[in-house]
């Protein structure tokens, strides 16, 4: 079944949108991977900034529900020139958001699950933080990015081959997703400075993406 591109196209633009109000809810709240990698520092920014940390995952999700649309729309309008990328825009698409929605989910049910443990038992609380941010959010929020970022290589390489969308949009999703997936691989490696400073133009660029994305498949005529 192939979405309407219009509304692929608008699920695009929400998408942008919604991950430019994630990664502004992020940074409001004060988080830093710091943060999260010292259990007593982590259960204090969860009592200070649960609040705020519970709204960014709810944007997160919502984000989340119009990118499968978007993706969607995108693998089938690149489906007629480059059958093979866009399925492969599809499918490493899906399973990116599959791994990514993860995050939301389980910081919408595990932070007050901690503030509660933490009140009763707080030397428990703090041991089990290590594993649960590792299982929690770093695995799945670094399994999300990688196909995600996938997925943007794959469809802008199909925008370059098959013409079905801008070139120049092509070229961005490609940078955007290898820059992405640097960002996974490279932290403790002699990569590290690199990843942690693409990190954030990554992040901009990929809600350039998906906004872009989302203009060109409401203005493109109807295959």
């Amino acid at each position: 079944m192939t979405p309407d591109r219009r509304i692929a196209g608008w699920s695009g633009v929400l998408a942008g949108a919604g991950l430019a109000v994630e990664a502004a809810l992020w940074t409001a709240s004060g988080w830093s991977p710091a943060t999260f990698a010292d259990p007593a520092a982590a259960l204090e920014f969860l009592r200070a900034e649960g609040g705020v940390l519970r709204l960014a995952m709810l944007s997160g999700f919502v984000n989340l529900v119009f990118l499968v649309v978007f993706v969607a729309g995108l693998a089938a309008r690149l489906k007629d020139g480059t059958p093979t990328l866009a399925s492969a825009t599809l499918w490493f698409g899906m399973i990116g958001i599959i791994t990514h929605v993860l995050v939301p989910l389980n910081h919408w049910y595990g932070v007050p699950a901690f503030l509660a443990a933490a009140t009763r038992e707080p030397e428990a609380a703090q041991t089990a933080w290590t594993a649960y941010a590792v299982v929690g959010h770093d695995a799945p929020s670094g399994a999300g990015s990688l196909f995600l970022g996938l997925s943007m290589v794959t469809a802008g390489w199909a925008a370059i081959a098959g013409r079905a969308l801008p070139a120049s949009l092509g070229w961005l999703g490609l940078v955007t997703g290898s820059a992405t997936v640097l960002t996974v691989f490279a932290p403790d490696t002699v990569l590290s400075g690199v990843a942690g400073a693409v990190a954030m133009p990554s992040l901009l660029l990929a809600v350039v993406f998906r906004v872009w994305g989302g203009i060109a498949l409401i203005r493109t005529p109807a295959l």
